[in-house]
């Protein structure tokens, strides 16, 4: 499918991933339009001046009038849903916004286009902690048992966009990836951005969990060819779920000694083991979108100078 020309929507399209997609869509032609609560001014959106080559629209997912009002208006041919609360700490504190955000978010935008013959697809962005915990890699076919506020939220809001295609059609693909890295995630709670301001402000970094939670580490640009490779291929995912993973899977001491032999430095921490009820272990089979003709192709060699030096230039 030709993206050149095509009325694209972004929701949480000036947040870390979102702002790397739209640059994407905009690179390869589309009209793209964004929504979102904020600008942060140290994003990737905010820097690269991304407000300036979309249309850009304050606009709180939860109110559903105003979605309905202006997804009438604008009328896109593809949603990117990505508009979510993303930090598990901040879902932790505050479950309520958390549920209303993710969950009821999410049927706004489903109501809204529920019916239209003018919407071709909606990709929306679930997660790897929608599985919930488990002690072996999860597949598509895993079982969705979040069981803490924003893994409940990611379970609720799957399962929500899976009985909208089963019940009404609606033309939906959702996607599970795991933990994404990348220029301009200002979220230093993250370890990747942790690490990075641990080195370049030379002080000690502090890990919540004992050190020995492992997670799936994948670059946002290879997160955004996911999502391009969807888009382009539409038909053919429509009404299927894919996880997206790679061979970075880590714990977080494994990924400090990787970050230390990749940019030669070392790193000073200190474990402090007080993580709230976080997932010991996340990894994802991503099998069923490579046999679809997908790949990744970043690893942390090649990622982590560019993450690092993109943090030092605008820290």
């Amino acid at each position: 499918m030709e993206i050149k020309g095509k009325k694209i929507l972004v929701t949480g399209g000036a947040g870390f991933i979102g702002s790397h997609l739209v640059e994407e869509l905009i690179n390869q032609g589309a009209r793209v339009n964004v929504i979102d609560i904020k600008i942060d001014p140290r994003s990737f959106f905010k820097i690269n001046k991304l407000k300036n080559k979309v249309q850009f629209s304050l606009l709180d997912i939860r109110d559903k009038t105003k979605i309905k009002r202006y997804l009438d208006k604008f009328s896109p041919e593809y949603i990117f849903h990505l508009a979510a609360e993303p930090i598990v700490e901040k879902a932790f504190d505050n479950p309520l916004d958390t549920f209303d955000t993710n969950i009821m978010g999410t049927v706004n935008i489903l109501e809204a286009i529920r019916g239209s013959e003018k919407i071709k697809g909606i990709i929306v962005a679930s997660s790897d902690k929608a599985y919930g915990k488990t002690k072996k890699a999860y597949t598509e076919d895993s079982p969705l048992k979040g069981d803490h506020p924003y893994d409940v939220s990611k379970s609720c809001m799957d399962l929500i966009c899976q009985t909208y295609f089963k019940t009404y059609g609606s033309p939906i693909v959702i996607t599970r990836f795991g933990n994404v890295y990348g220029e301009g995630d200002v979220n230093l709670s993250r370890i990747i951005p942790g690490i990075c301001e641990s080195i370049i402000k030379n002080k000690t970094l502090k890990i919540r969990s004992d050190g020995t939670y492992v997670r799936d580490y994948l670059y946002v640009k290879d997160v955004v060819q996911g999502y391009i490779f969807l888009l382009k291929n539409f038909e053919k995912a429509r009404g299927e779920a894919f996880n997206f993973s790679t061979k970075n899977s880590f714990s977080v001491i494994e990924l400090i000694k990787k970050t230390e032999e990749v940019l030669k430095v070392k790193v000073n921490y200190k474990i402090l083991n007080n993580a709230k009820n976080e997932i010991p272990y996340q990894h994802l089979n991503d099998g069923k979108i490579r046999k679809l003709g997908w790949k990744n192709n970043y690893d942390l060699r090649l990622s982590l100078p560019l993450v690092y030096d993109w943090q030092k230039e605008n820290n």
